[in-house]
């Protein structure tokens, strides 16, 4: 039987799930999943058979950025959402003003704080 060494790598995310979908298709352990690729890539790797170029990173480079622009729409998201609901409320206190005739000391007890707080909650938001 032939001496076996450990190897370590870290790999992206959906590799990783691809690596476990082909063991569990094939019904074999991942490490056995991983020697037969480690050999399969290296047969390919050292032949003359290679037509094509072959991306060798396991598609990490593309994965990263996928999953970063996938963040960035889910703050993007989140961030117009946030300003849909002070919008909402803006115009609820618009429609509250100008349906009740609110005086000038109510517009400065109501409108002022308000109008604080919603700064506020922007700045923070986008900070």
């Amino acid at each position: 039987m032939t001496e076996k060494q450990m190897v370590s790598a870290k790999i992206g995310g959906k590799t990783y799930e691809r690596l476990d979908s082909y063991a569990d298709r094939e019904e074999i352990s991942r490490s056995q999943a991983i020697d037969r690729m480690l050999k399969q890539g290296l047969d390919v790797e050292e032949s003359d058979m290679r037509l094509v170029p072959v991306q060798t990173d396991g598609g990490t480079k593309i994965e990263n950025r996928l999953d970063s622009v996938q963040e960035e729409l889910r703050e993007q998201n989140q961030h117009q959402n946030y300003l849909n609901r002070t919008l909402a409320v803006t115009v609820l206190w618009f429609v509250v003003y100008f349906t009740l005739g609110l005086s000038p000391v109510w517009t400065a007890i109501t409108g002022v704080p308000l109008v604080a707080v919603l700064t506020y909650l922007v700045y923070k938001e986008w900070s």
